[in-house]
């Protein structure tokens, strides 16, 4: 620890150069191991320093800095520390403020790196109410510099900006402010549900859609007359194959006579946030009338038999399943306006539930 605290010395603005810079490339390396972050992260003064250094005139220092900030909030004490003492210290480090402000630079060198920083700011959800007082001014230029793949001309490519907009929908204010028309931010973050180039881009994005399904408040939203958003949700999950002249029809025309080239969501993860989208969506009466109207289930028979022989993710399976088996029943049969509100299911009846389905999936897949 004394050895850590002897560092600080040379972490000062006005230090000689080279002292500085040795100094914090030891304090980089430290932050890569939880013993280092833990001996760090219990002093104050080298956290305050490191807040210095983030706007050194050295651009390495600087680098340096900030990359030592994405390490030491990697995990939720670390994000909880940073930010709390950020807004302590006097003059007060606006953390929040700095990154968005870096971020929506079209010449910052470091606005990936302070994307990171927030994004694992944000990750922490009791942190996200405070952090969206400071963003909320800036969301609109947020969404503008993650919607433009080219907005920064130092070849930062900003994809993790859409695990931050995930992590902000955490909340209901932040699902508001998702889906108010006067932001449009899910007008323009929908594109990227699939992006070839970043999984972390499509990802964050596939987040947001989840986080907002689960909010039954914005159903009516999500099942626009668009058909926007779901077509954001269904694309991944569709392949190349043809479907008759009746089934097209009912699909939204964006996914109507796929190419042969078409090809489904890789990251099995991904695949499931999306079931578990439409699942959500099956809530309600009118909700589970759009989408079989809407030819779900159509896509969902040929997405089952894709990865039951290819794709062979039992949780997917599992996941596409729910979704069907509530699609195929008539409403008569199921006889609830909405599950979420009138349906309970005892605990012990659950597990039994649980260990049924692995039953029946590792069999399918065997």
């Amino acid at each position: 620890m004394d050895s850590v605290r002897e560092l600080i010395q040379f972490l000062q603005p006005n230090q000689r150069l080279d002292l500085k810079a040795v100094a914090l490339t030891h304090v980089l390396s430290l932050t890569g191991s939880a013993e280092g972050k833990e001996a760090i992260l219990s002093l104050d003064e080298m956290l305050m320093a490191i807040f210095g250094l983030t706007i050194d005139a050295n651009a390495t220092i600087a680098k340096d800095a900030v990359l030592s900030l994405i390490n030491l909030t990697a995990e939720e004490e670390g994000a909880i520390k940073v930010f709390e003492l950020a807004k302590q210290v006097t003059p007060t480090f606006a953390i929040v403020d700095m990154a968005a402000k870096q971020i929506t630079d079209e010449q910052a060198e470091l606005a990936d790196a302070w994307s990171m920083v927030l994004s694992n700011l944000t990750r922490v959800e009791s942190l996200v109410h405070a952090i969206l007082d400071s963003l909320e001014p800036t969301l609109s230029q947020l969404a503008k510099a993650f919607a433009q793949l080219d907005y920064n001309k130092k070849k930062c490519k900003l994809h993790y900006l859409a695990p931050i907009f995930c992590n902000l929908t955490q909340v209901p204010r932040g699902r508001e402010l998702c889906c108010q028309p006067k932001y449009r931010l899910l007008e323009k973050l929908l594109p990227f549900a699939s992006f070839e180039e970043s999984v972390v881009r499509r990802g964050g994005t596939i987040g947001i859609l989840k986080n907002i399904c689960f909010d039954c408040v914005y159903h009516d939203v999500i099942l626009n007359e668009q058909d926007d958003i779901l077509v954001a949700i269904l694309q991944p999950l569709c392949g190349p194959e043809e479907f008759s002249d009746e089934d097209n029809e009912k699909l939204p025309i964006e996914l109507q006579y796929l190419p042969e080239s078409k090809t489904r969501e890789t990251d099995p993860d991904l695949r499931k946030m999306l079931l578990e989208c439409l699942l959500q969506l099956c809530a309600t009466r009118r909700c589970r009338e759009v989408l079989r109207a809407k030819g779900v289930y159509e896509i969902l028979r040929e997405y089952h038999k894709w990865e039951a022989k290819v794709g062979r993710d039992s949780d997917c399976v599992l996941a596409c399943e729910n979704v069907v088996d509530i699609l195929i029943k008539k409403e008569e049969e199921i006889g609830l306006d909405n599950y979420k509100v009138e349906v309970q299911v005892p605990p012990d009846q659950t597990e039994k539930f649980v260990q049924e389905d692995a039953a029946y999936v590792k069999s399918l897949l065997d």
